[in-house]
């Protein structure tokens, strides 16, 4: 168990440097083919999660499996750079203790997000009430700077990153679900516990947001 509990810095820098809203907007067809590839790697160990006992599951795996999109989660719901890794670590180590409980009644990221949203809204209520900026993808900790090419990519992310931060703690939620991990709408309701039509036109209004902030940025880009 101590060993599952000293999480690896290297996937923690690996998760902060990877812009993985890239290519939203459609300007990076290298970050949208990475997020492609992204999300087939988890609807494969999804997939592996469904044809499993709960006991089958091992903790290595869906950490290795999860990681990025728990900082990610983390990151996009509001907790602070410095916070982070003590953030995804209470993630994992409540995880770690409840994994034999887990069902298969739903997605594993699902799962998953049920237990870092809670951890979320606990870090929020024990901080002062003194927002702090969330850094830009592009000055998180990275082995090597980020190459020009991908230059028009991290500046959307950031764009993304302060959409995302001006959200109410349940939009949120909704964003990184629905708009940016693209799980189902029925998943999606049944994680926030929101009817699935509800789902859906909120899902509408945050892309017509999203789209109109992405938009601006191209206005002042000139």
């Amino acid at each position: 168990m101590a060993a599952r509990q000293n999480f690896s810095m290297r996937n923690a820098a690996a998760a902060r440097a990877t812009p993985s809203v890239a290519g939203v907007d459609g300007g990076d067809a290298g970050g949208g083919a990475a997020r492609q590839e992204r999300g087939g790697r988890l609807q494969r160990a999804d997939a592996a999660v469904a044809s499993a006992t709960p006991a089958a599951l091992d903790f290595d795996d869906v950490y290795e499996s999860h990681f990025d999109f728990v900082w990610r989660s983390l990151r996009l719901l509001g907790i602070p750079d410095e916070a982070l890794e003590d953030a995804a670590q209470d993630t994992f180590s409540v995880v770690s203790r409840q994994l034999t409980q887990f069902e298969g009644r739903s997605a594993l990221r699902t799962w998953l997000f049920a237990i870092l949203y809670r951890v979320a809204a606990n870090y929020r209520r024990s901080r002062r009430r003194k927002q702090s900026c969330l850094l830009p993808f592009d000055e998180a900790a990275s082995a090597e700077p980020a190459p020009d090419a991908h230059a028009e990519a991290l500046e959307a992310a950031r764009v993304i990153e302060r959409f995302c931060a001006g959200l109410a703690p349940e939009r949120r939620a909704l964003f990184v679900l629905a708009v940016l991990e693209e799980l189902p709408a029925a998943e999606v309701a049944a994680s926030l516990g929101m009817p699935v039509n509800k789902v859906y036109s909120r899902v509408h209004t945050l892309r017509r947001g999203l789209e109109g902030a992405l938009a601006a940025r191209e206005v002042d880009r000139g």
